[in-house]
């Protein structure tokens, strides 16, 4: 576990250290992440506890060119880069609501990735403030990459009881990034009910979705 305001995540995979994501955190409490490579993101799917699953064309999306930001502000609003909107003129950056992040006790998903096959060799060399993320021991198949957020006292606890982080991995590697009282954990995972390898990073972003300017 790292104590740090900025670090770098990287992979470790048989024989190369890989980018994976960078975090920042702000004075308030609010935590900033994204990926450390270039691309573009776009919303595809929402899924509204109201109005069920919603995608294009119902769903107004713009692609942003740019590597993906997840900003989790400590005032409980979760965003991403890309916008997204019900119709053109109200269109906003994807955002979902969830607690405030000093309210936040027990386990909490705030977002979930799937990985493609491959991912860019680092440029960097990691240091003692990065998250490095041992993966060289994971069964073949796809990885997938749980951010969590929960109390200090929690993480310490699944750690000494040994206890997996999901239910459904059949391997873990976790590593995690304190903020005082609270710890945001990053489990890649082996998942047994993951079979093809995506073509591309996918996103999931755990909240209530917030529409527009409301």
């Amino acid at each position: 576990m790292v104590y740090v305001r900025h670090c770098r995540i990287y992979l470790k995979s048989t024989p190369h250290l890989l980018d994976f994501m960078w975090a920042d955190v702000s004075a308030d409490g609010t935590v900033v992440m994204g990926f450390r490579f270039p691309g573009n993101s776009e919303v595809e799917l929402v899924l509204d506890k109201d109005i069920g699953e919603i995608s294009p064309p119902q769903l107004i999306t713009t692609q942003v060119v740019g590597a993906l930001k997840l900003s989790f502000h400590a005032t409980g609003q979760y965003k991403l880069t890309a916008p997204m909107g019900k119709s053109l003129d109200s269109m906003d950056r994807a955002t979902v609501v969830g607690p405030k992040l000093s309210y936040i006790d027990k386990p909490r998903r705030m977002a979930e990735i799937l990985l493609p096959l491959d991912l860019p060799v680092a440029t960097k060399q990691i240091t003692e403030n990065d998250i490095l993320l041992e993966t060289t021991t994971a069964p073949p198949g796809p990885l997938r990459c749980v951010i969590s957020c929960m109390s200090k006292n929690y993480f310490e606890q699944i750690v000494a009881e040994k206890a997996r982080f999901v239910d459904t991995s059949i391997w873990e590697c976790v590593h995690a990034l304190e903020t005082g009282e609270q710890v945001w954990s990053w489990v890649m995972r082996r998942s047994m009910n993951d079979t093809e390898y995506p073509n591309r990073f996918l996103v999931f972003l755990a909240g209530d979705v917030k529409w527009g300017q409301q």
